[in-house]
């Protein structure tokens, strides 16, 4: 019986990996996340978009990317885009 508990197990945590987006951070620790807090990370930077003060909160994902130790994570857009000036209001050029 306990060989098919492991085997269990084992299986259960393969498919959790599939279904979550790991990223590895500076200090050692992964970020772990659903599939779907990419596309809720992306909509959110999106929202934040020129915001100034009225910019929401960053969403957990955008500061994993930008402290990743993955060079595919910390320059991806998520990473490139989350910082704060990302949030700055645009000049008005319109004259």
């Amino acid at each position: 019986m306990g060989n098919f508990a492991r085997g269990w197990i084992r299986r259960l945590e393969r498919k959790a990996h599939k279904e979550m987006l790991i990223i590895p951070q500076v200090d050692g620790s992964p970020a772990r996340f659903p599939k779907s807090a990419a596309r809720d990370a992306y909509a959110n930077l999106m929202e934040r978009h020129a915001k100034g003060e009225d910019a929401p909160p960053e969403h957990p994902l955008l500061a994993a990317a930008r402290h990743s130790s993955d060079p595919w994570w910390s320059s991806s857009l998520y990473a490139d885009l989350g910082g704060e000036c990302w949030t700055d209001p645009v000049e008005d050029l319109s004259e």
